[in-house]
Formats: structure tokens, C-alpha cells, sequence
């Protein structure tokens, strides 16, 4: 009975956690659009069960809702339902979408409201110059940011082509590691089908997805329709960068499968075309060297925020203190160095590795933190302050750098209560004259006398067989331990070659080169930057040209972390890492 009992207890309050956990988020797929375009609204509710009411939408102004759908998935006994809104702009101007209400076992949830930015349509032909058919070049509002700018003047200048691909960056000549989009847009005014799409490759760039959205644009007095994919770069080293093609391969006509080609028992299917984006060419620029702070880590943006916590902040002598400082801003943080913790007198300091990731946007920005993680331990009683810590970036709009700075942390820390296990002072006795015995020392003598040493106990006497002994066994150590070394260098090139043969992964490869560093030449790529591991191999004698290759395979795989997917796959960097290895082999024998 008891255990029925707890089962249900459990059940019920397995059941009243779950309920607790309902989130409610609003999107959009964009935050800039044109009075001919459109926008989808996202509303996502996660966590909720039974009976689910239709979140309710706020008053909206600015929008006509053209269509709704919902999409509903069930991930690990999690149900999450996806509304989704098409909204057409009706006036050009600032915009909101207001707080999204959702109601569910008598609570209420509210979305943060969402800004939008509307802007005119390109000058629209007049009737007489249609109907004459008078080309007239249209450009786009200049108020658009450029990136959307970029995107409209190009599809105005190929209005005439029913099916066309185009490309634009918001930012051609960016600072080392500050992030950029790339948006590759696909317009057409018939259907089609079956086009599949190859991303751009990049070089000098690391390059990950972003957003996509769907949209449609007036060209010429035609309604187009598009379907875009965006992208954030962040440039890796100052010089050239480049962005080549991106494709779609498509066909038009009727499908295998529509009602024509069943009655007829024909296929209107047309020759399969490809539209292609022009390349593009980046001019990176370097970072100032002029007055460039300590606490700066390569970090190239602005709102950046940093903010940091102790936790417990009162604790006992001995325990430990887990400190965390937390930087959010533009999504390039990844790449940035590891923070240095200012010293504490009276702790001992444990850094951990840091954490970064990406963080939900409302307006389809990419965001992004970083976390560092350091164990403090106090060993005496007192009060403390965790010091202020600095974090530096560099503003690509006043180009300069500005410094942000946490605020100290106040600690409490008491007398240590755990019982120690050395001598217990407390448990001395008073004696008779007024003196009291803290502890003895003195360790009497036995009475019995010793028995008649035996030849170990006479080998101290022979001391230069001793010598001869002990050199004979520094020798054979020394020996042992130049074989092993050895061995282990001329066995790790087959290691690596095996590692890399079994490599499904961009992870696999890197690691496989990197214990191929580590067990040849005693390199750490853990530890050491890209630049000090290109010293480390040039001062054991490898040629500049493998230095070159080495660096270029190295940065193919940082790019592969970096942006899973978006560049060479994990055989292709396999077979590029084993043609490395081949000639370090080589040079460092």
C-alpha cells in the first residue's frame, strides 16, 4: 500500500512539474521588410497538455493576418505546438507586434513584444508606361538597410528573368572576427520543383546558417516570390575573403504526379536549369594595434553585456566557490580567447574550460554567449571581495575599444567546523605542578638487545658497490625510457593513419591529428594557438610549405567545428590530414 502511495505521489508530482514548464516564444523571420513583402509570425508553446487554446494574438495595426497554420511534434513525451502567421504590411514606418497571450491551467503566459520596421516600395511604373512596356529602372528605398537594399536594387535589375538567384553581405570591408550576414535569395513568379540547393563555400571565413525566411517583392508590376537563406561570417584573418556561387538546380512545368500527366499519360516537364549568385569579394581589415587593453580577447561587435555571480557567497573555510561571468552579444564568441581571472590573495584558483553557444532572437539576429567558469576556495575566515573582473571588446562603429567590468562579489567566510585529523589539542591534561602536557614526542628506547645483522643490513659498508648498483640502474631507466620514447614516436604516424581511416567526423579528424602532434613532436593543440604551433613546427626543421599546408588543413577544421556541414566533409578533411601528416613524417624524422 505504501509503495502504491508513493508511486502516485511521484506521479502527481512528476505531473505538476511538467505542467510547470510551459514556455511560450514569438519570432519572426524577419525584422526589416518592404510594403510588398510579408512577414511570419512564429508563436512556439512548449510543455503544454490536454485540452490547448489558440494563443491569442494582439491588436495588429500595422498588419493584415493573410494565413495561419499549426504544426504540431511530440520529442521524449514533450509536445511543442508551432503557430504560425503570414502578416502582410499595410503602412511604411516603426511597427510593433505586441505581447502574444497564452492561457493554460489557469495561468497566463506573455511573449515580449517584437519591433518591426516598414519601408516604402520602389517608385511603382505608371499604367501609360506598362502598357507601352518602357523599361524603367526601379530602385529600392533608400532608407533599407543595406543588406536589404543590396537584395531589392539587384532583383529590380533581373526583373525580366521568371527564375534568378542573388546574393549580398550587410558589410564588405569587416574587422577580423566581426560578424557579418550573407542572405542568397531565389526569386521566381512560376512553380517549379525538385531544386536543390549548394550553399556557398567561403574562404578566409567561417561561415555558419543562420535564418531563413519566405517573402515576395513587385518587379516591374510583377509579384515575385522568394525564398532566402541567411548566413553569419565572421573573417578569420585581415586580407582578401572570398564568397563564391551559390546554386540552385531546378525544374518547371507539371510534376510527374499532377492530374495532367495521369490522363494523358505524358510528363510536361522541362530541361533541368541552374541559377547561380555571383561571387563575392570581402576586403577584411585588421584590428588597431593602438590602444588595445589587456582585457581584450578578440571580440569585434557592440551591446555586448557582461555580468558575473558567486555562488554560495557564504561558506566555511575549505569549501569551494563557484564563480561564473557571463558575456552575451553579437553571436562570434566562439572564437574568442579564454578570460584571465584577476588573482585572490587566500584562494586557491581552479579555472574551467568555458561554455558558449547561441541564444533565441525574436527579430532573427544572431546572438550568442560565453561563459567562464572559475572555482574559488578560501582558506582562512574572513570577508572578501571577489575583485572586479574586465573584458575588453572592439567597436567596428566608433573603432575603438571599450572595456566593461563586473561588479565585485562580497564573500563570507566563516571558521571551517570539520574535525581535523591531526593531534586534538583539546584533549591535553592539567598536571600537579601547573603545567600542562600538550603532547609527547618521546619514544623509549627497548631494553632487549638487537639480533646479529644480517648481509642486507651490510650492505651500506660496500658503498662503491652500492655506486656501481645504483648507476647500473639509472642507466637501464634512462635506456627504458629513450626506447619507449622512441617507440612511441615511430608508432605515431600508424596510430593517426589508423585514426583517421576510422574518422566519420570532423571532431575524429582533428583529434587524430592532434595526438599525432602530441606523440611525434610533443606539440599541444589544446594549449597553444594556431600561430604558436606553426613556430612550434618550424623550429623542428618542417619547410615553410608544410607549414602553410598544416595551417590551411588546420583552419579547415576549426571552420568545420565552427560551422558543422558548411565546408570540406569528414573524408575529404581524412584524406587532407593523412597527405599532411605524410610530409611531417618525412621532415621530422
Amino acid at each position: 500500500m505504501k509503495k502504491i502511495f508513493l508511486f502516485l505521489s511521484l506521479l502527481l508530482s512528476a505531473s505538476v512539474w511538467a505542467a510547470a514548464q510551459v514556455t511560450l516564444t514569438a519570432s519572426v523571420d524577419k525584422n526589416t521588410l518592404t510594403l510588398d513583402d510579408e512577414i511570419t509570425l512564429s508563436v512556439r508553446v512548449t510543455g503544454a497538455s490536454g485540452n490547448v487554446i489558440m494563443p491569442q494574438l494582439p491588436s495588429l495595426p500595422a498588419f493584415n493576418v493573410y494565413s495561419q497554420e499549426m504544426e504540431q511534434s511530440t520529442i521524449n513525451g514533450n509536445t511543442t505546438l508551432e503557430f504560425r502567421y503570414v502578416l502582410l504590411p499595410r503602412f511604411a514606418g516603426q511597427a510593433t507586434i505586441g505581447a502574444v497571450t497564452f492561457k493554460h491551467n489557469g495561468k497566463t503566459y506573455k511573449t515580449a513584444p517584437i519591433s518591426i520596421r516598414i519601408y516604402r516600395n520602389a517608385q511603382i511604373l505608371p499604367a501609360a508606361q506598362q502598357r507601352a512596356r518602357v523599361k524603367t529602372v526601379e530602385k529600392a528605398d533608400p532608407s533599407l538597410p543595406p543588406l536589404e537594399a543590396s537584395l531589392a536594387n539587384q532583383a529590380y535589375a533581373r526583373g525580366d528573368e521568371k527564375y534568378f538567384l542573388i546574393s549580398a553581405v550587410s558589410n564588405k570591408t569587416p574587422y577580423v572576427n566581426e560578424p557579418f550576414m550573407l542572405a542568397v535569395r531565389f526569386y521566381y513568379t512560376q512553380q517549379f520543383y525538385e531544386a536543390p540547393y549548394q550553399k556557398p563555400s567561403v574562404t578566409n571565413l567561417f561561415m555558419q546558417s543562420a535564418t531563413t525566411a519566405q517573402g515576395s517583392q513587385v518587379i516591374g508590376g510583377i509579384l515575385y516570390r522568394y525564398q532566402e537563406q541567411r548566413y553569419l561570417l565572421v573573417a578569420a584573418n585581415a586580407g582578401t575573403a572570398e564568397i563564391g556561387p551559390a546554386s540552385v538546380q531546378y525544374q518547371t512545368g507539371s510534376s510527374p504526379l499532377s492530374a495532367f500527366d495521369r490522363l494523358f499519360g505524358g510528363a510536361a516537364i522541362s530541361e533541368v536549369k541552374t541559377a547561380e549568385s555571383a561571387p563575392i569579394t570581402i576586403q577584411v581589415r585588421a584590428l588597431p594595434a593602438g590602444g588595445k587593453p589587456d582585457s581584450f580577447y578578440g571580440a569585434v561587435g557592440k551591446d555586448y553585456t557582461l555580468s558575473a555571480h558567486a555562488d554560495p557567497v557564504n561558506v566555511e573555510a575549505g569549501e569551494a566557490v563557484n564563480v561564473t561571468v557571463t558575456v552575451k552579444g553579437p553571436d562570434n564568441l566562439k572564437s574568442t580567447g579564454d578570460l584571465n581571472f584577476p588573482p585572490m590573495n587566500g584562494f586557491k584558483v581552479y579555472p574551467a574550460a568555458p561554455e558558449s553557444g547561441s541564444l533565441p532572437s525574436s527579430n532573427g539576429s544572431a546572438l550568442g554567449y560565453k561563459t567562464f567558469k572559475t572555482v574559488i576556495v578560501p582558506s582562512a575566515s574572513g570577508v572578501y571581495m571577489v575583485p572586479s573582473v574586465k573584458w575588453s571588446y572592439f567597436n567596428p562603429q566608433t573603432k575603438t575599444y571599450q572595456t566593461l567590468h563586473t561588479n565585485p562579489i562580497k564573500l563570507t567566510v566563516t571558521p571551517s567546523t570539520k574535525t581535523e585529523n591531526g593531534f586534538n589539542f583539546a584533549s591535553a591534561s592539567n598536571t600537579s605542578n601547573g603545567l600542562q602536557t600538550l603532547g609527547s614526542d618521546v619514544r623509549y628506547l627497548k631494553t632487549a638487545y638487537a639480533p646479529e645483522s644480517g648481509i642486507l643490513a651490510k650492505l651500506p659498508q660496500y658503498k662503491q658497490l652500492n655506486a656501481f648498483f645504483l648507476f647500473l640502474l639509472a642507466a637501464s631507466a634512462l635506456f627504458a625510457a629513450i626506447g619507449k620514447k622512441s617507440i612511441a614516436q615511430k608508432r605515431a604516424f600508424s596510430d593517426a593513419k589508423r585514426a583517421l581511416k576510422q574518422a566519420n567526423t570532423e571532431e575524429a579528424v582533428a583529434d587524430a591529428v592532434s595526438a599525432y602532434l602530441q606523440k611525434k613532436l610533443h606539440i599541444s593543440t589544446g594549449s597553444l594557438p594556431l600561430k604558436s604551433i606553426l613556430a612550434a613546427l618550424k623550429q623542428h626543421g618542417v619547410k615553410p610549405s608544410t607549414v602553410e599546408a598544416f595551417s590551411l588543413l588546420w583552419q579547415r577544421l576549426d571552420a568545420a567545428r565552427f560551422a558543422p556541414g558548411a565546408n570540406d566533409s569528414a573524408t575529404n578533411l581524412s584524406t587532407q590530414a593523412l597527405d599532411v601528416l605524410k610530409l611531417l613524417e618525412e621532415e621530422t624524422r
